[in-house]
């Protein structure tokens, strides 16, 4: 801010600059009695009140000039800015953190003690049946609520409108819906939500494994429909034997199969035309899948296509050619932050960025957040011992470590048991351990907070400052438990009297899957 000398304050007159006399000033003092600038009589540096005529004593101090106040008004206008500024500033970072935790997985926007059902999707809602049994369940695909049925339809999470609905199943195959048939739906790409959507209606044949009867999925037709209109882009029958179909390489449909000889079969077509790319065959290991319950699926990988069977795993670039064939018993799992971690059969993990690129290997149990603010630094932790005996008997005392997401390097130690990294928020971490919580500043690992006692619950979420836990209430209802990050305190609990299967977050609302099939938006 611009500050003002003296003598600048004074200038701006139409007669001559007058300033005081005293020491170290220079310069021309007023006559006894004058007052300049229409003004009080000035006091002079170094002499006391100058008083002039007969009025006598002390004389008001004197007004500011025409410059002086246009300075100060200016700024005052500047302090304003600046406050003001300040707020406007203030106001965009608090929106921007809020944005950041709507969009991670597991952020909702915040809940008070008055949490209540502000929607809902009935097990049969104007025409639209969720299917929500066996292994089909909503998701959230480009901001939209997609709800498997027949037909699929999708809605606004924060209202719970219905927003389109597929108007018929135009899978030749399953327009004629048969007992038993299933219909589930993905996002596309390695987080699932991001359209387009695929649905694949499946019917289920009895299987034996492991000398038990079973059932096993059979994809009978795939619809890819356009999440922000519903529009179906394609649709087509399969064969029989097909058991997964999944968006790849953008403009890409993949399909898996089992062909007659025991070999993997692997299609990709063009999404829009249904015209076939490539075909490839791979051959899983012969011993692993001899004593293996069958299993094939397949999904986007980086830039590649996943393809992981009973004796195989295996990722095929965009023309289907093999570009890394892994160790059977691998397995893959995303992080919240859009990368992942891949697990070897030798139990090794190797921790992947958002882009896909690898970002360095661990030996141990690795342990992600279930939930984060969207902070991109959020620590990894792995932990080993407390479950292994060796030779001699000795059951090593488990530790774990948190690690640097990028690097891999140990930021810290800790002692005893860590089942679950339930929340990233801000610079603390509320972790879980033989049934406790407590929270843990990231940086150091110190123990800001433990809480009192077992909180039963099972799925975590976060407005940012807040830890909800979801889980169910001695009376068969759906308990929210508001915890506070900062001290551990439980603020406040409530129940919901449907009875919830899982809960999921969509924008940025709290949702429920009731065990009767129904969807219910709390807030």
């Amino acid at each position: 801010m611009r500050s003002f000398a003296l003598e600048e304050v004074e200038e701006d007159l139409d007669e001559p600059a007058r300033v005081l006399q005293g020491p170290g000033v220079q310069g021309t003092a007023p006559a006894h009695g004058e007052v300049p600038d229409d003004g009080a009589h000035l006091v002079a540096a170094g002499r006391g009140p100058v008083s002039g005529g007969s009025s006598g004593g002390t004389r008001p101090g004197r007004r500011l000039s025409r410059r002086a106040r246009g300075l100060l008004g200016a700024a005052v206008a500047a302090v304003l800015v600046l406050v003001v500024g300040g707020l406007v500033v203030g106001e965009r970072n608090e929106a921007a953190r809020i944005e950041r935790v709507l969009a991670s997985p597991g952020g909702v926007r915040s809940l008070g003690a008055d949490v209540a059902v502000l929607w809902r999707i009935d097990p049969v809602a104007g025409g639209n049946a969720p299917d929500l049994g066996r292994w089909s369940q909503p998701i959230l695909v480009d901001g939209v609520l997609v709800v498997p049925g027949d037909p699929v339809a999708g809605y606004d999470p924060v209202t719970g409108k219905r927003l389109w609905r597929v108007a018929e199943s135009s899978v030749p195959a399953a327009s004629a819906s048969r007992s038993g048939d299933q219909t589930s739906c993905s996002g596309s790409g390695p987080r699932w939500d991001r359209g387009p959507v695929v649905c694949t209606t499946s019917d289920f044949r009895p299987v034996t494994i492991f000398g038990e009867t079973s059932e096993e999925a059979h994809l009978r037709g795939v619809e890819v429909i356009d999440p922000a209109t519903g529009e179906v882009v394609t649709s087509r029958a399969v064969d029989g034997e097909t058991t997964a179909a999944t968006v790849a390489f953008t403009d890409g449909l993949a399909t898996f199969a089992w062909g007659a000889g025991g070999q993997v079969v692997v299609t990709l077509e063009d999404l829009a035309t249904g015209e076939v790319r490539w075909t490839r065959e791979l051959l899983p290991d012969r011993e692993e899948s001899a004593v293996s319950a069958r299993y094939l699926q397949g999904w986007p990988d980086g830039d590649g296509l996943r393809v992981e069977a009973t004796g195989l795993s295996v990722t095929l670039d965009a023309d289907g050619a093999s570009v890394g064939r892994r160790a059977a018993g691998s397995w893959d799992s995303t992080l919240p932050d859009g990368g992942r971690v891949s697990m070897e059969g030798d139990g090794t993990w190797t921790v992947f960025a958002p882009d896909g690129r690898e970002s360095f290997s661990v030996e141990g149990n690795v342990v992600p957040f279930d939930v984060t603010d969207g902070s991109v630094d959020a620590p990894l932790f792995v932990s080993d011992g407390g479950d292994v005996m060796d030779a001699a008997g000795t059951i090593a005392r488990p530790v774990f470590s948190a690690l640097d997401r990028r690097t891999g390097q140990t930021l810290w130690t800790g002692e005893g048991p860590l089942d679950r990294a339930v929340a990233q928020v801000g610079d603390v971490g509320v972790l879980s351990g033989a049934g406790r919580l407590w929270g843990a500043d990231l940086a150091t690992g110190e123990r800001v907070w433990e809480a009192e006692g077992a909180l039963p619950y099972g799925q975590s979420f976060t407005d940012g400052t807040d830890l909800y836990l979801v889980g169910q209430s001695g009376t068969g209802a759906t308990r929210v438990t508001a915890i506070s990050v900062e001290s551990g305190q439980v603020l406040w609990a409530t129940d919901v009297p449907e009875l919830s299967t899982w809960t999921f977050s969509a924008g940025g609302r709290l949702v429920l899957v009731t065990d009767e099939g129904g969807l219910l938006g709390l807030g």
